[in-house]
Formats: structure tokens, C-alpha cells, sequence
């Protein structure tokens, strides 16, 4: 081991042989590639291998001086897990201890490569280490409603699987638009980088003749040592626009490329150098340039969806990337400081109808997770932003997303879909409107419907996220399909074990299956990430219109052991 508190050279944990330069695992005949951000996770719980180490404290090794969402850690413990063959629930090598962090709890030696293949030496100093083993899941106390269930494909992306794209836009040329790089000296300008990442995400996908691939499935890669073609073909992209941003003081370098993942070419590449007050005619250029170099047709109602009203202020703007993200983790500090940054930019520019969106959908996280005032208030305060965002620009697709949520959860569901019916007109490729539709049409009594929505919302997020598969395990068990539900549901557990919306319907799931003892043990997970959550929480929280489906769903979770 070295002194610097990283791995030194090649090592074993339990059955697999790591070579940290490589980033690469193997056992026997099969090799496994992590991403290196896994890696240095990886080497340093080895370096602490019995120890239980904070999320905190892998931050600050990992992440040294960069500000990372929530679920960082738990995304790529995830992904260990998954490169390992591990299992949360019955580890064998990654543990986590709730409230605490994780343990390595696997056996590690150092590996000698010889002409006969890779031998072992003990570690000294690891064999005497006291080992317990705890099966709880990580981070209690989240304290998630289940009322925020309404809110979850809005937040930073969870750990997903790969899953073939679909040929819902089968034609058209598709596209990822990658992570871009930050390159300035300063690290916190890493909410910028993401910023314009998502904005041009966001132009691209107003095109009728391009299929761009949703935000939470490029960000996965984020950091990915995977080459632009394996990317391409998981997500089923035959282009990949990649770049960087430095920002200086005021000057500003974005370096970009557009690349054919069939063979490896760039399409297109530029690099530009400006003003940080250029930025939105740096963005059109680059949205343009795509656009001409795929050889995109655009109609003219596309060409209206890509004029950019250029009167926002660039500070304001600034304030708005800045609170978007805070408002991606998800905590009630976080929330608040996004409110605050959105509240700013809207005293500056008081016509900025994103930064009312945004702010509109603050309140509303609020209140599903009963942060600060009532759920009434939040909801009243939610809806006057709305209507304020609209009345500036109703060709804005975020006002319309965040209106179908509140219509949502008044129960207005012909008027919640309506909202995503012109969502998606102004966005064709928002896979996240579609799986609102299906969330939508599961509480409408519409499962079928809801099902082939989120078939649309598949075919545009092919990395499907454990919000996607809480929707299908949902609407599985809304038709009395509960085996075929377990599974989806089990797998999105598997995804963010702190995700208690899917906790809750896994458990109803596995009581409506006569598996009451796998149903009571969901149900203690969910006490464990929220002490307080009752049957009152799930009546206040699930709008559901069927009487007959909502008194089956009470009372699987109360045999399931979940009480008034």
C-alpha cells in the first residue's frame, strides 16, 4: 500500500484481482472496466478495508474540491457493487452502515503477477480487523414523502442499466450530448460546465428531425473512461457531441467536437473564445453547427423554438445554473439555497420565465418532502410561479411540465396530461414528460396506457433510471400483475436503495404475493429511511382516482406491516 493512501500497484479483494492504473477488475476469464472515480471509491476502502468510512470522508478524497450531488457515492458504490457481483441487501463486500457510510468487508491481499499467472500475499494488518455485518440501508433519516413521488424525474439522475434503445423516432439521427469538461482553474465552476451541457441538451431535443438522448442518461457518463463508440452503442447514438469550458474572470473557451461512432470521425469541431456575456450566441452557433453538420431539416416551427429571447441578463443566468445545481440534491438545505438563487435572478430580470419554473418546482419538492411550510401552502405558492412563467413565455416546455405536475396532484388528470401532451410538442425528444404520462395515467386507472407511455419514455432515455422503473413496477402492480412487478421493482431498489417511493409499492407488491415476510422487511426499510411515514402519508400522498385500487394498496401495505 502506499503512504499516499491510495492502492499501490495491482491487488485481490475477495475473488477479483484489481489493477487500479487499468481501472479494470478481473476473476478467472472475465474482465470488468469501472469508471475511475469507482476505482479510487474502491482502493480507498481497501486502503481502510474494516473500517467504516463516512460519505463524507470519500467525497473529500474522491471528489477533492469539486461539489457533487447527494448521490454521488451511492451512484458509484452501486456501480462497484454491480462490477464486484455484490448485493446490498446480503453483502459479501461492500457493506453499508446505516446513518454511518460503508465497510469493505471482502478479504485483500497484495497480487503478485508471475510467469504462472496472479498470486496473493496478505495485506499485513488487515486479518485482525473486527468485522460486523449490518443490513440496513444507507442515509436513514432521508425522510422522503411519499407525496414527492410526483417530483422524481426531476432530480440528478440515479444509478441506471442499459436497456436497447427503442424505435419510437426510428429515421432520425441520434445524438448524446456528453458531460462537458470543466477546465477552469476553479472547480465550483463545474455547475457551469453542467449548465451549458443541459441547455444545449435542451435546444437540441426542440428539433422534430433529431432524437437526442435524455439528460439523465448522458450524465451517467459523466467522468466515464468509456470510448465514444462503447457509449454510442449503449445508447444506441450513432453521434456524440463532446466538449470543455474554461471560464476565466470574464472570458470564456468552449471547445467542442461532433463525433460518428460508427468510425471514429469528427463530423465537426470548433473551438470558441468570447465573453462570458456571449454565451447565448455561443450556444446558437453551436446548436446551429450540429444542426448543419447532421444535415438537419428544420421546419418552421422548429426554427421559432430555437430563437432565443436574448433579453436575460447574463448574471441573472448565472444565478439560474447556480440554483439549478443546488435544487439536483435534493436535500432541504439544498432546496432552499436554489430557491434563494432563483429568487435572485428573478429580481434581476423579473421576466425570466425558467427561473419562475424552476422556482415554482422548489416549492413543490418542498412540499412532497414536508420541508418547511404546508403542503397547501407550497402548492398555492407553486401554482402562482406557474401561472407567472406562462404568462411570460407558454412556449417554454419546463412551465408546462411543472403545471402538469400540480394539476397532477390535485387529482386533475385529463388536465395533467393535457400539460405534457404540450410539453412534449415544444420538446419532441422529453422522455421525462412522457414518463410523467405514464405516472399520470397510473393514478388516471389507465396502467395499459401508462405502460406504452413509458415505452415512449425508454426509446429516449435508454439508461433507464430507477424513477422510470418505480413508474412500470407500479403500473404492473396497479393490474394485479405482482411477480412481473417485484422484478422491475427489485431492480430499481437495486439501482438507489434509498429510494423509498419504490420501497413502499415493492412491499405492497410482495404482500398482494402472499410474501409477507419479504413485504415486512420492505416495509422496515422504509421506517428506517423515514421513521414517521404512515398510512396516512400514503392516502395524503397517492392520488389515485379508483376507490377499489386505492383500498387494495392500503391494505397490502398494512398487511405488509405499515400502520395509521
Amino acid at each position: 500500500m502506499a503512504e499516499n493512501g491510495t492502492v499501490d500497484g495491482m491487488f485481490r479483494v475477495g475473488d477479483w484481482t484489481v489493477e487500479p492504473a487499468a481501472n479494470r477488475l478481473f476473476c478467472k476469464d472475465k474482465e470488468v472496466r469501472v469508471e475511475p472515480k469507482a476505482m479510487r471509491v474502491l482502493t480507498y476502502l481497501v486502503e481502510r478495508r474494516g473500517e467504516v468510512v463516512s460519505r463524507q470522508d470519500l467525497e473529500a478524497a474522491v471528489w477533492t474540491g469539486m461539489i457533487v450531488t447527494d448521490d454521488a457515492v451511492t451512484n458509484t458504490v452501486i456501480k462497484l457493487r454491480r462490477a464486484l457481483g455484490d448485493n446490498a441487501r446480503d453483502p459479501r463486500y461492500i457493506e453499508t452502515i446505516a446513518k454511518s457510510g460503508y465497510r469493505l468487508i471482502a478479504e485483500t491481499s497484495a497480487a503478485e503477477v508471475t510467469a504462472q499467472g496472479v498470486s496473493a500475499k496478505p495485506h499485513a494488518g488487515t486479518a485482525s480487523r473486527l468485522e460486523r455485518l449490518w443490513r440496513k440501508t444507507l442515509f436513514a433519516g432521508l425522510g422522503l414523502l411519499l407525496g414527492g413521488s410526483i417530483l422524481w424525474w426531476l432530480a440528478v439522475p440515479f444509478e441506471t442499466e442499459t436497456t436497447p434503445a427503442g424505435q419510437a423516432l426510428v429515421g432520425k439521427p441520434v445524438i448524446a450530448v456528453l458531460p462537458f469538461d470543466n477546465l477552469s482553474a476553479d472547480p465550483e465552476q463545474e455547475y457551469f460546465a453542467n449548465g451549458i451541457t443541459e441547455d444545449l441538451i435542451t435546444d437540441l431535443s426542440k428539433l422534430t428531425g433529431l432524437r437526442v438522448v435524455a439528460r439523465n442518461s448522458v450524465f451517467a457518463y459523466k467522468g466515464s473512461a468509456e470510448t465514444e463508440a462503447e457509449i454510442g452503442s449503449q445508447l444506441d447514438a450513432r453521434y456524440i457531441l463532446k466538449g470543455s469550458v474554461r471560464r476565466a474572470g470574464e472570458r470564456l473557451r468552449i471547445n467542442i467536437r461532433l463525433i460518428d461512432t460508427q468510425n471514429g470521425s469528427n463530423r465537426w469541431a470548433e473551438r470558441y473564445d468570447g465573453k462570458f456575456t456571449d454565451i447565448f450566441h455561443l450556444q446558437d452557433e453551436i446548436t446551429h453547427h450540429v444542426v448543419s453538420a447532421l444535415q438537419v431539416e428544420l421546419s418552421s416551427d422548429d426554427r421559432e423554438r430555437l430563437v432565443r429571447d436574448y433579453a436575460t441578463s447574463i448574471e441573472a443566468y448565472d444565478l439560474f445554473l447556480r440554483g439549478l445545481d443546488h435544487y439536483g440534491r435534493r436535500t432541504g438545505e439544498a432546496n432552499a439555497l436554489a430557491k434563494g438563487y432563483f429568487e435572485r435572478a428573478i429580481e434581476i430580470e423579473p421576466g425570466f420565465a425558467r427561473a419562475y419554473a424552476a422556482l415554482a418546482l422548489t416549492h413543490t419538492t418542498a412540499l412532497g418532502n414536508n420541508w418547511g411550510a404546508s403542503a397547501e401552502e407550497s402548492l398555492a405558492q407553486a401554482e402562482v410561479l406557474t401561472r407567472k412563467a406562462m404568462e411570460l413565455d407558454d412556449g417554454l416546455h419546463q412551465v408546462h411540465f411543472a403545471a402538469g405536475l400540480i394539476e397532477m396532484y390535485r387529482g386533475n388528470y385529463t388536465a395533467a396530461m393535457d400539460e405534457m401532451a404540450r410539453a412534449i410538442e415544444l420538446k419532441p425528444s422529453y422522455a421525462d414528460a412522457h414518463a410523467l404520462r405514464g405516472w399520470v395515467l397510473h393514478f388516471a386507472g389507465r396502467p395499459r396506457e401508462g405502460l406504452a407511455a413509458m415505452e415512449q419514455a425508454v426509446d429516449l432515455n435508454p439508461r433507464v433510471p430507477a424513477t422510470y422503473q418505480l413508474v412500470e413496477g407500479a403500473l404492473h402492480y396497479a393490474m394485479g400483475e405482482t411477480s412481473e412487478a417485484i422484478r422491475v421493482l427489485e431492480r430499481a431498489v437495486g439501482n438507489n436503495p434509498n429510494y423509498q417511493l419504490v420501497r413502499v409499492y415493492l412491499a405492497a407488491a410482495y404482500a398482494a404475493a402472499g410474501e409477507l415476510e419479504q413485504a415486512s422487511w420492505q416495509v422496515a426499510e422504509v421506517l428506517t429511511l423515514n421513521p414517521g411515514f404512515s398510512l396516512d402519508d400514503v392516502e395524503r400522498g397517492a392520488p389515485i382516482r379508483d376507490p377499489d385500487y386505492k383500498e387494495r394498496f392500503l391494505r397490502d401495505l398494512q398487511r405488509a406491516g405499515l400502520s395509521y
